[in-house]
C-alpha cells in the first residue's frame, strides 16, 4: 500500500501539469480566425466560462468530499478534455462558449480537490508535516515546463493556430489516465469529523476560529495580484515592448515561481505572520514601483517577480489552512474551496474597479493599485495577525 500512496505524488504532479492551459492567449487568436467572430464575443466567452467556475465553486468541493477525491479529479480531467474537443472541433461562439464553461467546471473540480487528496496522501504516509515543501517543489516543477511551454506553443502557431490546442488533446487524455490510477488513501477519523454535514453547518462552524478574517485578507492580496496581471502585457506594449516578446513576461514569472517553490523550506523558517506583515510592503511596494519606472523591461521583471512570487509561496498558506482550519477532516477540498471563492469575489470586484482608471493611464491605475493596497492591508493586519500563528 505505501509504494501505491507514493506513486500518488509523482501523479500528483501529472495531474497539475495536465490541468494548465498555457494555449489560452493563442485560443482568442484562433476564434478571432474563425468566420462571423468578433472581440467582443471573446469576453462573453471567457466571462461566461467565470460564471461557471464561480458557481460551482464551493459545491465541487462539497461534491468532491462527498463522492471521493479520486472521483472529482476523474471528473475534471474529462471536463477538461471536453472543453479541449469543443475548441478543436467547434467553428463557432456557441462552441466556445461550452468549451470555456467545461474548462471552468474542469478548474472547479480540482481546485481545494487536488490539495486535499496529496495531504490525505501524505498522511497516510505520515509526512503531513512536510506538505508545503512536496507540493511547493511539484508546483515548481510544473511551473518550469509551462514557461517552456508558454515559449514553445506560439511557433507551432506558424503551421496552425489549431495545432497548439491539439497538443492539449493528448495532454488531456494523459491526465485521464493518470486520475483513473490514483490509489485513494484510507484516513482515520474522529468523532468531530462529521459525515454527511452540509455545507451550511461547516460555514458556520468557521465562525470565530480566524478562518473568514484571514481568508478576507489573503483574498484581497490575491484580487490585487490576479486583478492586475491581465494589464501587464498592455502596461509594456505601451512603452514599447515588442509584442513578440510579450510571452517572457508569463515565463518569466514561472521561472521565478520555479526557484521560490523549491526554496520555501527557507521561507518556512519565517513565521507565517511574520512573513504576511513582509509581504504587506513587498506587494504593494513591488507594484508601485512597477507604476513609477519609465523602462517597460523593467517593468516586465518586477510584475514576474511579484507574480512568480505570489504563486510559488501559495502551498505555505494552504498548509496553514489544512492545520489550522480544517475543523471537519471528511471536507478539506469544500473548505478550500470556500477560501477560492472568498478570493474571487474580491478579485471580480477589484478587477471590474480597476478597469476605469487603467483606461486614463495604466501608470496611474498600477500606482493607485499599490498605494490602496499597502494602506488595507495595513489597517486590517491587526485584526488577523494573531490567526496566523
Amino acid at each position: 500500500m505505501q509504494k501505491r500512496l507514493k506513486s500518488n505524488i509523482w501523479k500528483y504532479f501529472l495531474i497539475i501539469l495536465t490541468n494548465r492551459r498555457n494555449y489560452i492567449p493563442i485560443l482568442a487568436l484562433y476564434f478571432l480566425s474563425l468566420p462571423n467572430t468578433t472581440a467582443q464575443q471573446i469576453g462573453l466567452y471567457t466571462g461566461i466560462g467565470w460564471i461557471a467556475g464561480f458557481l460551482l465553486e464551493i459545491p465541487s468541493g462539497y461534491i468532491s468530499d462527498k463522492m471521493g477525491h479520486k472521483a472529482a479529479l476523474i471528473l475534471a480531467k474529462l471536463s477538461m478534455l471536453a472543453s479541449t474537443l469543443f475548441f478543436v472541433l467547434g467553428n463557432s461562439l456557441p462552441y466556445f462558449i461550452l468549451g470555456s464553461a467545461f474548462i471552468s467546471i474542469g478548474f472547479a473540480f480540482t481546485s481545494g480537490t487536488a490539495e486535499a487528496f496529496l495531504h490525505n496522501t501524505l498522511l497516510g504516509l505520515k509526512k503531513e508535516g512536510n506538505y508545503g515543501d512536496i507540493d511547493g517543489k511539484i508546483k515548481a516543477k510544473v511551473s518550469l515546463i509551462s514557461a517552456g511551454m508558454i515559449l514553445a506553443l506560439p511557433l507551432l502557431t506558424k503551421i496552425s493556430l489549431l495545432m497548439p490546442i491539439q497538443v492539449y488533446l493528448i495532454l488531456d487524455i494523459v491526465g485521464i489516465i493518470i486520475a483513473f490510477s490514483l490509489f485513494s488513501p484510507k484516513i482515520e477519523y474522529t468523532a468531530e469529523d462529521i459525515e454527511g454535514e452540509k455545507i451550511l453547518s461547516q460555514l458556520k462552524r468557521f465562525k470565530g476560529t480566524g478562518f473568514y478574517r484571514v481568508s478576507i485578507f489573503l483574498g484581497i492580496i490575491g484580487a490585487f495580484i490576479l486583478g492586475l496581471s491581465p494589464y501587464k502585457e498592455p502596461f509594456v506594449q505601451s512603452l514599447g515592448f515588442p509584442i513578440i516578446l510579450i510571452g517572457f513576461i508569463m515565463a518569466l514569472s514561472r521561472i521565478i515561481w520555479f526557484v521560490v517553490g523549491h526554496n520555501l523550506n527557507f521561507l518556512k523558517r519565517i513565521k507565517l505572520q511574520k512573513l504576511i506583515f513582509y509581504e504587506i510592503f513587498f506587494f504593494s511596494g513591488f507594484i508601485i514601483l512597477s507604476s513609477q519606472l519609465k523602462n517597460p523591461y523593467l517593468i516586465g521583471i518586477v510584475l514576474a517577480i511579484v507574480i512568480g512570487y505570489y504563486h510559488a509561496r501559495t502551498p505555505i498558506i494552504t498548509e496553514h489552512y489544512l492545520n489550522n482550519f480544517s475543523i471537519n477532516k471528511r471536507y478539506k477540498a469544500t473548505m478550500l474551496s470556500i477560501k477560492a471563492l472568498i478570493g474571487k469575489l474580491f478579485e471580480a470586484i477589484f478587477t471590474f474597479a480597476i478597469g476605469f482608471v487603467m483606461v486614463i493611464s495604466f501608470s496611474i491605475g498600477f500606482f493607485i493599485s499599490g498605494i490602496s493596497l499597502l494602506i488595507i492591508l495595513l489597517v486590517f493586519y491587526p485584526f488577523v495577525k494573531r490567526n496566523l500563528n
